[in-house]
């Protein structure tokens, strides 16, 4: 039987992502959870621990609920100083927060610059001059994108070494695989592999597989294309192509969704950079 979560009060959930274990999290969730069996408190508290928290400057992380406060750069003298101020006295270690609830920042002195998209002047061989924005290929950013166009906004051409296409109606999209996302409908069905895959993993992966592993993907931005708004260009870490997509200008339903939901744009004030690069 598992913890009877009636009696729980206050829950301890520590990140055990791969930064969080290389910074050896691993050692404060034992001591943490020394401490709570010692101290007689392991039925009214639980211990968890997580995939990664997105905090990977900060590691080792940790979250306390009830109040959702964040610590940092945990190790095991400061676990234990957090796991008593939050069962003793109910209140965080202020100087070890990275974040609490109600809080206007994040308290990081390892905070990492995000860089927003921008569109770039591009010369390309086959489009002339275009607008080209280098996109997330993390399958948490292609999975939504791929099901929204294949799914809601069915009105595109699709380019594949395999099968070139229209797509008109709706296509199932499923990502329960490890690594491929499947494509299939009256029109299309093929496989496009999004799924994490890293370098210590390359070698047990089928060549196959890591063929269409989505390395880069590319927002193309027409402005005087006779038939196309724009187009999306998914290629492999190598950066050989492995599915296009071509947008009608008709179709300004999924252009507003790639710019505003993907890209994070606004459609009247696109980020527009000032240098051109070539093909």
């Amino acid at each position: 039987m598992g913890k009877d979560l009636s009696k729980v009060t206050t829950t301890f959930q520590f990140c055990d992502g791969g930064s969080c274990r290389k910074a050896h999290s691993e050692l404060s969730v034992r001591e943490a959870r020394a401490h709570l069996r010692n101290a007689d408190l392991w039925h009214s508290t639980h211990t968890i621990k997580t995939r990664c928290n997105g905090r990977c400057e900060d590691a080792p992380t940790l979250i306390v609920q009830p109040g959702n406060f964040w610590y940092k750069q945990l190790d095991q003298q400061k676990v234990i100083e957090i796991v008593e101020a939050h069962t003793t006295a109910q209140s965080p270690v202020e100087a070890y927060l990275l974040f609490k609830e109600g809080g206007e920042s994040v308290l990081s002195d390892r905070e990492r610059k995000v860089t927003p998209v921008v569109f770039k002047p591009k010369v390309h061989e086959e489009y002339g001059t275009v607008l080209v924005a280098r996109a997330s290929a993390s399958d948490q950013f292609l999975y939504p994108v791929l099901k929204t166009m294949f799914e809601k906004f069915p009105n595109f051409e699709l380019l594949h070494p395999i099968q070139n296409t229209r797509i008109t109606t709706e296509h199932q999209v499923k990502y329960t695989d490890a690594f491929d996302l499947m494509i299939k409908g009256p029109e299309a069905e093929l496989a496009i592999a999004i799924g994490p895959i890293t370098k210590a993993m390359e070698k047990e992966v089928a060549p196959e597989i890591l063929s269409r592993k989505v390395g880069v993907s590319e927002v193309y931005w027409f402005d005087n294309h006779e038939r196309y708004q724009g187009a999306i260009h998914l290629k492999n870490r190598k950066g050989k192509p492995i599915v296009n997509f071509l947008i009608p200008k008709e179709n300004q339903d999924l252009w507003t969704y790639l710019m505003t939901i993907y890209l994070e744009m606004t459609i009247n004030s696109p980020r527009i950079a000032d240098e051109v690069t070539t093909n």
